[in-house]
């Protein structure tokens, strides 16, 4: 058997996962623990493509009492299987929302579908009160509580941010719908919730005051994504067949999976692996951007053209829970959305004043690259200095094997970063790098791949709408960084130079003008408190290559 059968990668049905002998990394422990808290309405924010369908596929499974799915599982011998449910499993990913009307007519017809699954007709002329019809009429069918299971119960709003007026009206029309799960509470016996985003209490969810949010909630922050230990666990052998296929250790494919897609957390201890690139990774066998490219969501395509600051996403902070709840239509807000949609996750939670202070940053390497990589080049419209008009000035300096006016671009970035965020780290300022060059406009790329190894940035020029020669021009960065005092700054960058040269990084871009540079960086503690730096430029035309 192809050992690629077992993973899941856009599979989302319990059902059909354990039929096909796929693997399930088991979260019914967790879901055990939250069905005995004996609460009824549950909600739950996660990115996309981190396992909430599967989620609520699961639930589904273990509230109609199909154990025989279960075996091997935590709850096979752990749940009370006497005790099933009829269940209502609403998926707003589907009806479409091209506008208020058009999401009520269409709502209305897949409400309709769902009640022909229980063989019952709906005669109610509204959404709202054709969802609290279904509730009625299933309970009275089948003598018995009914379990609501909501997935993607924001698409609808967010699939519209472009146009605020028909996301706000498709918000009032959910508001009346989720408020009908209240006033059925009699007929309910569990109400679980999932999307992306997090709207106030007093938008979406006005009506449905009494959910209990598990978002950030520690006890359950792992429900979703995979741990370490799970990574190590489900996925041994396709490490391992990962490692003999590159001819690399355990060890060290552990350590380039873990910085490529680990890092995400909701509690600021526990830290998870995406689910999706896990498997897209595994399938492939080769590092890529899998999450991002699979789509972004168009509330934050909204706020990247509209507003975004590159410099805020290495020092948010988050004074209060409260701050993630402002989805606001009118008022979006950079940094609580990147959190939302997972490019931003938290760091660190700790308590300052007696007040919960949450500090975010960006998860992986994977979300890291495709920030720069991508975002940068649909939405990127603003820089904070005179650096951007002078473009074309910086690169024909670098050309010309000059590199004044790129290093005070560069450091004039590092300095803008508050002490407070700054991590003494290579691949922190390394990262500070390929931003703020991307922020220029350049066609940048990070860590690529050669034979020999891998490079720190690479700028790669079209050159002929700045240069007269028809020629590509490519530009080898490497960043070299200390904090030893001893350490001589003109002599690291020498050693990165030389590194360049040993490795021959320009081989693949044979054919190209190449200029080859060293960015040294020298970060040393004052006395005083917080600290310097300095940095150092050593860059060199390869003519005859």
């Amino acid at each position: 058997m192809n050992i690629n059968e077992e993973l899941s990668i856009d599979e989302h049905d319990f059902k059909k996962l354990i039929k096909k002998n796929k693997i399930y990394v088991d979260k019914t422990e967790m879901i055990k623990r939250i069905r005995d808290l004996n609460g009824t309405y549950y909600f739950l924010s996660r990115p996309r493509r981190f396992g909430k369908s599967l989620l609520l596929s699961t639930l589904k499974e273990l509230f109609e009492g199909n154990r025989e799915l279960f075996e091997g599982f935590y709850v096979y011998d752990n749940w009370d299987w006497g005790k099933t449910y009829p269940v209502i499993h609403l998926d707003l990913n589907k009806p479409k929302a091209q506008s208020p009307e058009i999401f009520e007519e269409s709502l209305n017809f897949y409400l309709d579908r769902v009640a022909k699954n229980f063989s019952i007709k709906l005669e109610a002329k509204y959404s709202n009160d054709k969802l609290s019809e279904l509730i009625e009429e299933v309970q009275l069918l089948n003598k018995k509580n009914v379990v609501v299971l909501i997935d993607e119960y924001d698409k609808p709003i967010l699939d519209n941010m472009d146009n605020k007026e028909i996301a706000t009206d498709i918000q009032k029309s959910l508001k009346d719908f989720y408020g009908t799960l209240k006033s059925m509470s009699s007929s309910l016996e569990f109400v679980f919730i999932t999307g992306i985003s997090k709207f106030s209490k007093v938008s979406v969810f006005s009506e449905l005051n009494n959910l209990k949010d598990l978002t950030l909630n520690e006890d359950y922050s792992t429900i979703c994504g995979y741990t370490q230990e799970e990574l190590e666990k489900y996925f041994k052998k396709f490490i391992g067949h990962y490692s003999d296929l590159k001819d690399r250790s355990y060890e060290e494919t552990l350590c380039d999976v873990k910085k490529y897609y680990d890092g995400y957390s909701w509690d600021g201890k526990n830290f998870l692996y995406n689910p999706f690139s896990i498997m897209n990774f595994f399938d492939d066998n080769d590092f890529n951007n899998y999450w991002f490219e699979s789509g972004t969501p168009n509330f934050l395509v909204k706020i990247f053209k509209e507003d975004f600051d590159v410099g805020e996403i290495y020092s948010p902070i988050i004074r209060s829970k409260s701050d993630f709840n402002t989805f606001d239509i009118e008022n979006l807000k950079q940094i609580p959305l990147m959190f939302q949609a997972g490019y931003l996750t938290i760091g660190k939670k700790e308590s300052i004043d007696k007040k919960i202070v949450y500090t975010l940053k960006i998860p992986n390497l994977e979300v890291e690259e495709s920030l720069a990589d991508n975002l940068f080049d649909n939405f990127y419209t603003k820089t904070e200095n005179n650096f951007r008009s002078k473009r074309k000035e910086i690169l024909t300096q670098l050309r010309e094997g000059k590199c004044d006016l790129f290093v005070g671009y560069l450091k004039g970035e590092i300095n803008k970063i508050h002490y407070q965020l700054k991590i003494r780290d290579w691949r922190y300022y390394q990262s500070i790098i390929l931003f703020a060059i991307k922020a220029l406009n350049f066609e940048v790329k990070g860590e690529v791949s050669t034979f020999s190894g891998r490079m720190d940035i690479a700028i790669e020029e079209d050159s002929r709408h700045f240069f007269s020669d028809n020629k590509g021009h490519v530009i080898i960065v490497e960043v070299k960084y200390t904090q030893q005092k001893n350490k001589n700054i003109e002599t690291l960058a020498s050693s990165g130079l030389n590194q360049i040269k040993e490795k021959r990084y320009w081989d693949r871009y044979e054919g190209n003008d190449i200029v080859i540079i060293c960015l040294a960086i020298k970060e040393v503690k004052l006395k005083i408190g917080g600290s310097k730096v300095d940095m150092k430029c050593i860059i060199e035309k390869m003519d005859g290559l």
